[in-house]
């Protein structure tokens, strides 16, 4: 069982599993490190062996916040090799008889070993995810280590291979129902995004924020302090999330200056990335604080809410509705929205078997007009009941291929809301895939999609064909009313073509955090940072125009700066960083996101 503890320690946090000459671990043998590992589990003595393996493959501090997952050519082979061989040495322990409480010490002391994270995060880790992930090793015990690193890693150095994640949606024998292109209307609705507030109710204005974990600018954590650095009033740039007068500043700051706008999109992540103390009462308290507060700054402005992969306890657990035993179940997340969300009126009760099935929706909100919501959370690899469930979780995507469907009959348009933007790297393969097929497919009704999760001012193209020659969808991300990590906090503001519900342009509003709490006494000074049309000297955001224009921004030095300038939020912490034109580049290809075969 403990391979899914070791595993949440190597990912929840996204850490790198960085080494200070990560070519060396290319040549560790998986079984020979496993049994190190489980000989030093059984007799408490660290081998010399042992000792090496370990001082090899600690990660070094400045590497403790990047992602693994985007490692390539040799890191990305030895990240495999070392999550194979632990997750095999506590297979092998728990297959011995070693008990749950035996195994947990074991973990949470290779954790700190490791230097992934302080004894007390570790510690704290292992304790939140030990009943899931006995669930899960206790149901389906032919889980391999081949299968769990392939579900995490998923790459080239470490494939997943494995017939149960082959699986497809039937969309082929559904008929196109060919409809006529609406002419573009003079008249036009305002919608505000608002995402990722990453409320933290323990935020401590002039704390510590650089306190070597996860989370910091919190109470109790000034014990740590050695940098001499203060927390700001208005929020921090390090890893910090946002305090409650900042959160009810950014909403006040949309009412006041956006007095006729139509309707808001929340985009997800209400809860903070203190994620090795949260719990379930205070998730609860958080979102409800939050949601309510929502509605009392915008009573009588419609509001459609998404949940983020940080709402559920543990973070990031979507568990199946066939999961009932309620320290397991995602139901009490389920219900508690959906009576806010119906209650505050946002939302008809015909939502609420959707959202209760798996925490997605459809609505219409006027004729023509359909709105859909999915929980993209279920496809994050680090939603371990992807291993329990990795299928379809709930039938969502079958649900959206039905749901699509009787739109096209109806001759409906679509916006798509979801958190996990549909290009993800995190998102697990053939669940993108097969949303990518469908979008592909109904790509004549879906005129925009809105996404969250990254924090970052950014926007997808997806493409019918590899070359990337065809575009069929625009996915527009909102950002993130946080700074986690050296980011400014913005929302983004749209207005939406009324006859064809294309996005005909918006304006990104942002303050700088730097700015701001130089006057904490004063609010922040709130401003439109550009709108996309004006920045990038567009006649319109069609699909041809958006096609045109990215390809000549991968060869103009101008519009690459602007846009890499633009994706961190014009935060100094981020652009001061060295990023030379190659490196700029990299962002820009983030835009593409071609299908999967």
């Amino acid at each position: 069982m403990l391979f899914y503890n070791i595993l949440f320690i190597f990912c929840i946090f996204s850490l790198v599993h960085g080494t200070n000459d990560i070519e060396e671990i290319t040549d560790i043998n998986v079984a020979s490190l496993a049994n190190e590992i489980v000989a030093w589990v059984r007799s408490g003595q660290e081998t010399e062996t042992f000792k090496e393996s370990i001082q090899r493959l600690a990660i070094p501090n400045d590497l403790q916040f990047a992602d693994w997952r985007t490692f390539t050519g040799l890191n990305s082979i030895g990240i495999c090799t070392v999550c194979k061989s632990v997750i095999s040495a506590f297979i092998t322990l728990w297959q011995q008889g070693m008990s749950q409480n035996d195994i947990e010490r074991s973990v949470t002391k290779l954790c700190v070993l490791l230097n992934f994270q302080t004894e007390r995060v570790c510690t704290n880790v292992v304790k939140l995810n030990a009943p899931i992930v006995f669930h899960i090793i206790n149901s389906k015990p032919n889980l391999t280590a081949n299968t769990i690193c392939g579900v995490v890693l998923e790459s080239k150095s470490c494939p997943l291979n494995d017939k149960e994640y082959e699986w497809t949606i039937p969309i082929d024998d559904i008929p196109i129902k060919e409809i006529a292109m609406k002419k573009e209307s003079n008249e036009t609705l305002k919608i505000v995004q608002l995402t990722d507030i990453h409320y933290d109710p323990k935020y401590e204005a002039y704390g510590n924020p650089d306190c070597g974990e996860p989370t910091c600018c919190r109470k109790g954590q000034n014990s740590t302090n050695s940098s001499g650095k203060l927390a700001g009033f208005w929020g921090d740039y390090n890893y910090c999330d946002t305090p409650w007068h900042s959160v009810v500043d950014a909403l006040n700051h949309i009412k006041t200056t956006h007095q006729d706008v139509d309707y808001i999109y929340f985009t997800g992540d209400i809860i903070d990335h203190g994620v090795w103390e949260t719990s379930r009462q205070a998730n609860m308290e958080s979102l409800y604080k939050s949601y309510t507060k929502i509605y009392e700054v915008f009573k009588g402005i419609p509001v459609y809410p998404i949940l983020g992969n940080h709402e559920p306890h543990p973070l990031n657990q979507f568990a199946p509705k066939s999961i009932t035993d309620d320290e397991l179940s995602t139901h009490w997340l389920y219900s508690m929205v959906a009576d806010l969300w119906i209650n505050f009126g946002w939302l008809p009760e015909s939502t609420r078997a959707t959202i209760l099935q798996g925490g997605f929706y459809t609505l219409s909100p006027k004729k023509g007009f359909r709105i859909i919501v999915l929980n993209s959370n279920v496809c994050y690899c680090y939603n371990w009941w992807l291993l329990y469930q990795p299928q379809d979780p709930d039938r969502q995507l079958q649900w959206l291929v039905e749901t699509l469907s009787e739109a096209e009959r109806n001759e409906e348009l679509v916006h798509i809301l979801s958190h996990i933007p549909p290009g993800d790297a995190d998102c697990q393969r053939t669940w993108k895939k097969e949303y990518l097929k469908i979008v592909n497919r109904f790509a004549h009704i879906i005129a925009a999609q809105f996404n969250g999760h990254t924090h970052n001012d950014e926007l997808q193209i997806i493409y019918r064909d590899k070359l990337t020659t065809n575009a069929s969808s625009v996915a527009w991300n909102g950002g993130s009313i946080t700074a986690f990590t050296h980011l400014n906090p913005n929302y983004k503001a749209y207005i939406i073509d009324n006859s064809t519900l294309r996005v005909k342009d918006f304006d990104n509003w942002m303050y700088d955090i730097t700015s701001a709490n130089e006057n904490p006494t004063q609010q922040p000074q709130w401003y439109k940072s550009y709108s996309f049309k004006d920045e990038y000297n567009l006649t319109d955001l069609s699909l041809n125009s958006l096609s045109d224009w990215l390809v000549e921004i991968k060869s103009d030095k101008d519009i690459v700066n602007r846009y890499y300038r633009n994706f961190f939020k014009r935060a100094s912490p981020s652009l001061t960083t060295s990023c030379d034109l190659k490196c700029k580049q990299k962002y820009i290809e983030r835009i593409t996101v071609a299908p999967l075969h």
